[in-house]
């Protein structure tokens, strides 16, 4: 099935924008603030917006300016994917962020974090949820400041990272990696005013690295490198830490030439779709720009010294994005970031630990609602879910119950209903019914609650119902936010002897480099499918407990990267230096004197 990369509709609009400002930007127009006093508040604070729902530590001011940064950003990429942004049948759910105040913070939420990490995407069967950080305070920029402030670093990783996410969320595309990271890079340089904005500046990473060549300094890749499987091919050490900023830093200027151009950008779904059809990329590039990947280099490094523009155009017209704040109690704002770790897919052992430290911590303070639902969740997922039921039973029962509450809720009697014998099932599973039903209505385009739906059916009918696969299928098209759900919408599909639109998601997994379990399963259940499967077999994978624990996105810190390459390379110059000594001593500098100490 051919990726739909319609040829010229997103060069027309984002034309349109960049001249004249005049595209929407899905602006949430102005919201009143809300404030929930409390005695004793916490430095956690919720607000939400159009398209997101942040929970943060930081400043309430830096949090807002965020906010509208976020949203800012959103409709900016809205308008560069139009002409390949899948379009979902409903509601678009709102994305989850978290906003740390210390950048240590995101050791307890996923283990193993890249000794640079910055910012992190976690896609789990909750759905996606995204963990930034705040590195300095964020300051408002005057609209004649705009292209030469400077850039702050936090922030263009926050929007590296937002962008990167926005392109597997949204859209189909997956590949070459040197696009998805040149896209990403692209938009971590964007910066929004009272009434302008401007596009195109180089992130700060980006700009020191070419910096650090255009100081002499030899480089490590080309573009039959950049544009290939595996970039960094065998380079270890100090070497591998500088190509992979080169890896960044050639990938925006690739970017920046193909969307810093109206007549470029109209041939950019000619490349990708060259790309998702097998095609070499190299080659994809030369057919749809022109340009030979052996004279990629110079061409670009031209491109980047007299041909690369920084936009500045107008706002969208309009009042700027206003978020709604909540504020929490001190006892409330504790368990924020557990429950945040909770949904972000921990590993056992750090599940099973957080279970043990809410237990004790939640246990002490029952009627602290934010401490409650995170050890609910924790009892769900890791414990015993029959010891969440009182709380969550509770919570439910309120007019204003979330969907998170209701979706947990069904979660657990559905766990309950699996472990109970057959005969026993019937009141857990209406219960189940009942609850996820609430949570359909409260976040129609909520990924995991049409995979809870799906398990009901499962569970209760001993094959899924036609409601439960048009809901999953209905999800993954509104966003592709999970490996589970992509794995769920496949097998709908195949149920629904739907196989082009089943293979189409299986090569988009095959392809995503962020998931190497859920691509080796795609590649597995697509060779199953070429030999015949059965509607029970089909079943029968549905019900198989999703395994991995989620894939990650991470954003890496730029410049302490470039701080490393610095001082490796001037230790090989120093070493250099030594050695020449060594070899060719100069009679000149020869001490006459042996050095005393006093």
């Amino acid at each position: 099935m051919a990726l739909p990369f319609k040829r010229t509709a997103a060069a027309v609009v984002a034309a349109c924008a960049l001249v004249g400002g005049t595209c929407a930007a899905d602006d949430a127009g102005p919201q009143s603030i809300v404030v929930t006093g409390q005695r004793g508040t916490s430095p956690w604070i919720r607000a939400e917006s159009a398209h997101v729902v942040v929970l943060s530590d930081a400043p309430r001011e830096d949090v807002g300016r965020l906010v509208e940064h976020l949203e800012r950003l959103d409709g900016l990429l809205r308008v560069y994917t139009d002409d390949y942004r899948a379009a979902g049948p409903g509601a678009e759910p709102k994305l989850n962020l978290v906003y740390l105040n210390d950048v240590r913070d995101l050791d307890r939420v996923a283990a193993g974090r890249p000794a640079d990490g910055i910012a992190l995407f976690r896609d789990c069967a909750d759905g996606a949820q995204g963990f930034l950080v705040r590195t300095a305070p964020l300051a408002a920029i005057a609209d004649d400041r705009l292209a030469k402030a400077p850039l702050d670093e936090g922030l263009s990783y926050v929007s590296e990272a937002y962008a990167r996410h926005f392109l597997y969320r949204h859209t189909d595309v997956r590949g070459p990696s040197a696009w998805v990271e040149g896209f990403a890079n692209y938009f971590a340089g964007v910066r929004f005013g009272a009434k302008q904005m401007v596009i195109g500046r180089t992130p700060p990473g980006v700009g020191r690295y070419f910096a650090f060549l255009d100081q002499g300094h030899r480089y490590n890749l080309d573009y039959d490198d950049v544009l290939g499987p595996n970039p960094l091919g065998d380079l270890g050490g100090a070497r591998a830490v500088a190509a992979s900023v080169e890896f960044e830093a050639r990938s925006w200027i690739l970017a920046h030439y193909i969307l810093g151009s109206s007549a470029r950008r109209q041939r950019l779904g000619t490349f990708l779709n060259a790309v998702y059809k097998g095609g070499n990329p190299a080659a994809a590039l030369h057919d749809a720009f022109g340009l030979k990947v052996d004279d990629a280099s110079s061409t670009l490094w031209r491109y980047r010294l007299q041909a690369a523009e920084v936009l500045r155009v107008d706002l969208p017209p309009g009042a700027p994005p206003e978020p709604v704040f909540s504020t929490m109690s001190a006892t409330s704002g504790s368990f924020l970031l557990a429950d945040a770790a909770l949904k972000a897919c921990p590993a056992r052992a750090q599940g099973e630990a957080l279970l043990r430290t809410l237990t004790a911590d939640a246990g002490a303070v029952p009627n602290v609602d934010a401490g409650q639902l995170a050890l609910s969740r924790a009892r769900v997922d890791w414990g015993d879910p029959a010891a969440a039921l009182p709380w969550l039973q509770g919570a439910a029962r309120r007019a204003d119950a979330g969907a998170d509450v209701l979706l947990l809720l069904g979660r657990a009697n559905l766990k309950l209903a699996a472990r109970a014998a057959p005969g026993a099932r019937g009141p857990y599973l209406d219960a189940a019914r009942a609850s996820l039903a609430r949570a359909r209505e409260r976040d129609p385009g909520a990924g995991a609650v049409a995979l809870a739906q799906l398990d009901l059916s499962l569970l209760a009918d001993g094959a899924p119902s036609r409601a439960a696969l048009d809901g999953v299928i209905a999800a993954w098209r509104t966003t592709r936010d999970s490996g589970p759900l992509a794995r769920a919408a496949v097998l709908a599909y195949c149920y629904l002897v739907d196989a082009p639109r089943a293979e189409h998601i299986l090569h988009m997994l095959v392809t995503d480099r962020r998931d190497p379990a859920t691509a080796a399963w795609a590649a597995q259940f697509q060779r199953r499918l070429d030999a015949g499967l059965t509607l029970a077999a089909i079943a029968a994978d549905m019900r198989l407990a999703q395994e991995g624990g989620g894939s990650s996105e991470w954003t890496l810190d730029q410049i302490s990267m470039m701080q490393d390459v610095e001082y490796n390379a001037g230790l090989e110059d120093a070493q250099g230096i030594i050695n020449q000594l060594t070899q060719n001593p100069d009679p000149a500098k020869a001490l006459t004197n042996a050095p005393v100490r006093r």
